[in-house]
């Protein structure tokens, strides 16, 4: 029996990890500034816009001037561009920022200021022409000009913010930069530029114009017992494989921190570690390896860092935090927007670009994502077709349906689906909203914990970021299909798994894990919250005795963790044998296991059910059921 005993055990360590592994998710977080690139040769009617080739009205050069369409800038920016041919008016709206210019009229009219031009915009065919070293002043962008090919060069920190964080440090003539929700700021050299910043404002990322150095400021939440003396020790392990300069816990202006300077082949590094009752700040210095760390230059930058920031005008505020608590968070390709809580992060595969995976700090989460209408779908399709899903998908006893209305959201009717639910074993509250236009529908979605829920002020504030949802009709020849995953329909098609002992079906998409020996192999599903596990052991005792063995070593496994909820004796596949159901917490996942064991000659098998509680809904039951009753035994 002995033999048996380590096989179960190593079975219940495989089907948990298996399960941990494939049903996790794998979000990039955002932090990546945009680069937009228009070239062209003046005089020619032929643009590549970042590598793609696109035809307007030709550039051409007047009076030593070159002038573009300036649709075709626009567009490469993601800003909207709205003429008025019959007033000869044109308006750029870009980052909540409007543009103003009037056909033979050397004056634009930028955020409500007149400005000088610096040479005349025209009409020619229907097209407003401007210059391209306007349109690059106007928006922060570099020109370049190579064998008579023009490239407009355009860097966004962070293309889904209101605020155009390159144009604003690249324009600004203060002193200082810092943010005022976070309430940090420090010195501006000149030759420093921004190259990045998360939409939360928590990372910003700073290079110099000849990329000799940067500096970069990371913001986490503090933990609890965290000791400076801590972060030192943490400082000193990043650097443990490094030529180690400096470490020590110092103090400036009565502030405390621990830095670290170490050393490598190429660069210099030069860390330093703040703390607030809340907060982590961490400041890093890189520098060429040529470069002194020790230069008045480098030491005046780090040493200019503070928990203050002035509102008399002298420095740059980063912060877009609205006056409402939010920031607006827009997707310029997509023609959306949403009003965000200011330190929710923003979780996104950047290679699915029309999904936002999660806003949201641990515990809370707000997504959006857009979606092709199928045939003959609209906004009541849609609502129904969701509640058939909350059936299928979810576990009746974790997931309750609380209400359902109906809404108008920036003058959009709108449906929304009110929901209650257990799931890692605490109390959720979440809520699925609706809008569906000509040729495509938005799917909102927010969870937020019990405790967020009662705090009417908190829970109002959630429910503030789905109601500032806005959207534009998006173009259906430019935007494409957007297919929406949970409609592809799963094959039917199943295939048959022969081994010498026993034979199943499986469903056709279903993956072997890589994990397998020769005593047991498992199979999981592609959303990987369901795993099917075989284990076969050879008896040297009677049926009887195995099976009252296997009660023993259950009974020694159960605890907080595995608790076993029902057991009883089966008469199936022509042969006796038992099942079981467990209930398991595994990293605050629960899992229900659904354990058949039986014995056939000299052999005792088991066929396990490992599934993510949550996600046991009629699909699942019923797939399980299936797989079950196919399972013959030789």
């Amino acid at each position: 029996m002995k033999k048996l005993f380590v096989l179960l055990s190593v079975i219940f360590c495989l089907v948990l990890s298996s399960v941990s592994i494939f049903a996790a998710d794998e979000l990039l977080d955002n932090n990546t500034s945009t680069v937009i690139t228009v070239s062209f040769k003046a005089g020619t009617a032929s643009y590549t816009v970042n590598g793609k080739e696109v035809k307007a009205e030709a550039s051409a050069v007047v009076k030593g001037k070159t002038f573009v369409p300036v649709k075709v800038i626009a567009d490469a920016l993601g800003a909207s561009f709205t003429p008025d041919l019959k007033k000869k008016t044109a308006v750029i709206k870009y980052n909540d920022v409007e543009i103003k210019i009037t056909d033979k009229k050397q004056e634009a009219i930028i955020a409500g200021k007149k400005t000088n031009m610096d040479a005349t915009p025209y009409i020619k065919n229907s097209s407003f022409m401007a210059t391209i070293t306007f349109l690059a002043d106007v928006f922060g962008a570099d020109i370049t000009n190579s064998g008579g090919k023009v490239t407009f060069t355009k860097e966004i920190a962070n293309p889904n913010s209101i605020k155009d964080f390159g144009t604003l440090i690249k324009n600004s003539n203060k002193s200082k930069v810092g943010d005022s929700y976070y309430n940090w700021s420090m010195k501006l050299p000149r030759e420093l530029i921004m190259g990045s910043r998360t939409f939360n404002g928590a990372y910003s990322f700073f290079i110099s114009q000849d990329s000799t150095y940067s500096m970069s400021i990371a913001i986490s939440d503090k933990d609890k017992d965290a000791t400076m003396e801590d972060e030192q020790q943490n400082l000193r392990e990043e650097a443990e494989d490094s030529t180690l300069i400096d470490c020590g816990i110092n103090e400036l202006n009565g502030v405390e921190y621990a830095e670290i300077v170490y050393k490598d082949s190429d660069f210099t590094f030069v860390k330093r570690v703040y703390m607030t009752n809340t907060k982590r700040f961490s400041l890093l210095l890189l520098l060429d390896s040529d470069k002194s760390y020790l230069d008045n230059k480098y030491q005046d930058l780090l040493d200019s860092f503070q928990f203050k920031f002035s509102k008399d005008g002298s420095t740059e505020d980063l912060s877009d935090v609205s006056a409402t608590g939010y920031r607006k968070y827009q997707d310029t390709q997509l023609k959306w927007s949403a009003k965000i809580l200011p330190d929710w992060s923003e979780y996104k595969d950047k290679n699915v670009h029309n999904e936002v995976q999660f806003f949201g700090p641990k515990g809370e989460k707000f997504s959006v994502k857009i979606y092709s209408l199928e045939k003959g779908e609209n906004l009541d399709s849609i609502t129904a077709s969701e509640l058939k899903n909350y059936e299928r998908y979810y576990n009746a006893e974790m997931f309750k349906l609380e209400k359902q209305e109906s809404a108008v959201i920036g003058g959009v009717k709108s449906n929304k689906l009110y929901c209650k639910y257990t799931k890692s074993d605490k109390l959720k509250y979440g809520c699925d909203i609706f809008f569906a236009d000509k040729n495509y529908k938005y799917v909102l979605s927010y969870e937020i914990p019990e405790e967020t829920y009662n705090d009417s002020k908190k829970r109002m504030m959630v429910e503030g970021m789905a109601n500032s949802f806005r959207f534009e009709q998006l173009d259906l020849k430019a935007t494409g299909k957007l297919m929406d995953p949970s409609k592809v329909t799963s094959s039917t098609k199943t295939r048959t798994i022969e081994e010498d002992l026993y034979s199943f079906k499986l469903p056709s998409g279903w993956k072997k894990s890589q994990e397998n020996n020769s005593d047991y192999i498992s199979y999981y599903n592609n959303d990987g919250d369901l795993v099917f596990t075989i284990s076969t052991a050879e008896m040297t005792t009677s049926s009887t005795e195995a099976f009252a063995g296997l009660d023993q070593y259950f009974n020694k496994l159960l605890n907080k963790n595995l608790k076993l909820e029902s057991k009883v004796a089966i008469n199936e596949k022509d042969t006796f044998g038992y099942k079981y159901i467990f209930n398991i917490i595994n990293n605050d996942t629960q899992y229900r296991q659904e354990v058949y064991v039986l014995s056939k000659g000299n052999q005792i098998m088991q066929f396990t059910f490992t599934a993510n509680k949550f996600y046991y809904g009629t699909m699942n039951r019923e797939l399980v059921n299936s797989i079950w009753n196919s399972v013959t035994l030789k």
